[in-house]
């Protein structure tokens, strides 16, 4: 973050820095101000916007820990990586996304996102295996993942070789 906007951000009071979070949500979901009110009548909502601050620090890693026959192709270290609004950052993330592989983290990024409203980052499961069973039980391929997060903005520590990773079929 730009220094300048830190500091406007250290002058805000609590109650004020709470209040523009509220208005960037709804200007992000497009939010109509009867809507607002309804997410905000949930208190686990209201808890993840005003008190659990890492949910907005961290990203959300899911690793390639295992891969045979990967049709994606997948490699050992591929990485997606998914910012705290859900999206994968696609320039941190292999060039085919696979949806069984989508399909099998998506409950893993969940449990990541409620060990950061709780305020932890350690993960009781953060493995995975995509649905595709594998040749030898009537699939074609099979990984296996592992999810983890990290600061916001923190560099992944390669475990690949720099062009290593999955080759666009198109």
């Amino acid at each position: 973050m730009p220094a300048k906007k830190t500091e406007e951000k250290k002058k805000l009071s609590k109650k004020e820095q709470i209040k523009r979070r509220w208005k960037k949500y709804q200007e992000l979901t497009g939010y109509t101000d009867e809507e607002l009110k309804k997410f905000r009548s949930f208190p686990q909502n209201v808890k993840a916007m005003e008190d659990s601050p890492m949910m907005v620090k961290y990203d959300v890693v899911v690793e390639v820990t295992d891969v045979k026959n990967c049709m994606a192709g997948y490699k050992k270290g591929d990485t997606f990586r998914i910012d705290p609004y859900g999206f994968l950052i696609k320039e941190e993330c292999p060039p085919n996304l696979c949806t069984g592989a989508i399909f099998a983290f998506k409950p893993l990024v969940s449990y990541a996102w409620q060990a950061l409203f709780d305020g932890k980052t350690q993960l009781f499961h953060e493995s995975i295996r995509c649905p595709d069973v594998g040749v030898h039980n009537a699939g074609t391929g099979e990984i296996t993942m592992k999810v983890y997060v990290v600061p916001r903005g923190e560099k992944l520590k390669s475990k690949k070789p720099e062009k290593a990773g999955a080759k666009s079929r198109k």
